[in-house]
């Protein structure tokens, strides 16, 4: 069974997924001014973080052993892996939930999926 290599395909997931939620703030905010220049770097430091902390403990509890289980008994497609967070932004977003948080451990899934194999399958 190949798992392919998960644990730098972990890590550029994780950077990349992580650079989407300030790259929309900056996108949307109308002006930045250089006096909120060092309160933002601090804001995306704790941001960074906590985003890492939490996609970390998500990796352990739900992403490692679901790459496991598709590794073993499919044919390693991006639908798998986009099969459970894909579920979870559906769900959260007709419950008006957070569901941007789909949205982004889709996008990590889907990286994952192309870093962990390099476009294989």
């Amino acid at each position: 069974m190949n798992l392919g290599k998960w644990d730098s395909a972990l890590f550029k997931s994780l950077f990349i997924s992580s650079l989407i939620i300030p790259v929309i703030y900056l996108f949307g905010a109308n002006e930045i001014q250089a006096s909120y220049l060092f309160g933002f770097l601090v804001t995306f430091l704790l941001y960074f973080g906590v985003f890492l902390l939490i996609s970390l403990l998500g990796w352990l509890l739900i992403g490692f052993p679901t790459h496991w289980f598709i590794c073993r008994f499919t044919s390693k497609a991006y639908f798998y892996y986009a099969l459970i967070p894909g579920l979870f932004l559906g769900i959260s977003y007709f419950s008006k939930g957070p569901w941007f948080l789909g949205g982004i451990a889709l996008a990590q899934a889907l990286l994952f999926r192309y870093f962990v194999f390099k476009m294989k399958t």
